[in-house]
């Protein structure tokens, strides 16, 4: 019986990890050209759905094994990471770039999309440098490869069995306990780093509600969806919380450069209406933001969102327990059967 739980945990494991897998592969390309912010996206979301995968599934792996893919999946994860916040920012300057042109306030903000677009080409180094040992390691050709053998048997294993449910549960159950630890540290709104790692838990626990979806039908992708909404707002304050650091920090570069290029810095007034009437509407933008995720936070908590998850994944190890229990009590204690009766 052990062995056959063993092989259901690894032929779903094996089915979860290949689609990130074959996700990872598809965008590789796209990623070294550098053409489209969306290959940088996807494949990142696809990198870290993978880390969490592997991560659930690491006893199905060598220990070695293991430890090598998480290192290089997280590797291209990081360096994609910085990218795709380089993309995001500059994205924002170009779609709110109408609001700051005024003559005024424009030398601030172009100075500002100058920069980035440089920070952005010298990011793009660290990821062709992890794409590299990705490939030289041949990592996820070796991922796919371990993933083969119990992708063949699927159609022969019976996967929902007592001991996925149990790792489902447990997976899903420690995530959710890690987010609503912030509950109150949340409640202020000048608790960043608090609100930055409550974003954290959201996606993780979102993740591996995903990798387990199809356990439980239709009933988790609400549970998926109001998770996906902290998340995002969560984000989304978190990206003002980086600008709002990051601003004070570009302008004393700034004046640094220009003091060094012409030997005072005067220059420096020009592009400082502009900068700081960003950093003003980031500040706006994040209250707003706050308040939009406090009341989404509360309402969850009001309807008893958690409760009703913690629920659903319980449900089918009571089942599981229950029919063990049935099958105790119709086995006769003294061990005789029906037919001894006859």
């Amino acid at each position: 019986m052990a062995k056959v739980s063993a092989e259901a945990i690894n032929v779903y494991g094996a089915k979860i990890i290949y689609e990130h897998v074959s996700a990872m592969q598809a965008e590789v390309e796209g990623v070294l050209k550098s053409t489209d912010i969306e290959y940088v996206h996807r494949m990142r979301v696809a990198s870290r759905r993978l880390r969490s995968s592997l991560s659930i599934f690491r006893d199905s792996f060598p220990k070695k094994d293991y430890k090598r893919h998480a290192r290089d999946i997280r590797a291209v994860t990081k360096a994609l990471g910085a990218v795709r916040d380089l993309d995001v920012q500059m994205e924002l300057l170009e779609n709110l770039h109408p609001q700051f042109a005024n003559p005024r306030l424009a030398p601030g903000v172009n100075r500002l999309q100058l920069r980035l677009k440089q920070q952005r080409q010298e990011a793009q180094n660290q990821v062709i440098k992890a794409m590299k040992t990705l490939e030289e390691d041949e990592t996820l050709r070796s991922i796919a490869r371990w993933a083969a053998p119990w992708l063949e048997k699927a159609e022969d294993i019976y996967l929902y069995s007592p001991a996925l449910y149990e790792l489902a549960f447990s997976s899903i159950r420690v995530q959710l306990q890690e987010m609503l630890v912030f509950d109150e540290a949340v409640r202020v709104e000048t608790n960043v780093a608090e609100l930055h790692a409550m974003r954290i838990s959201a996606k993780h626990l979102r993740y591996t509600m995903e990798i387990f979806e199809s356990l439980y039908g239709e009933e988790m992708k609400a549970f998926i969806s109001q998770t996906k909404k902290l998340q995002d707002l969560l984000g989304s304050i978190h990206d003002a919380d980086v600008w709002m650091t990051m601003i004070p920090n570009f302008i004393k570069e700034e004046e640094q450069r220009i003091i060094a290029y012409v030997g005072q810095n005067r220059p420096l007034r020009r592009l400082l209406p502009g900068l700081k009437a960003f950093a003003e509407n980031r500040k706006q933008n994040r209250a707003e933001d706050y308040q939009s995720f406090l009341k989404v936070w509360e309402k969850s908590l009001q309807e008893g969102t958690w409760e009703k998850l913690e629920r659903l994944i319980t449900t089918p190890l009571n089942i599981a327990e229950a029919i063990k229990l049935l099958q105790k009590m119709e086995k006769p204690e003294d061990g005789s059967d029906d037919h001894a009766e006859q």
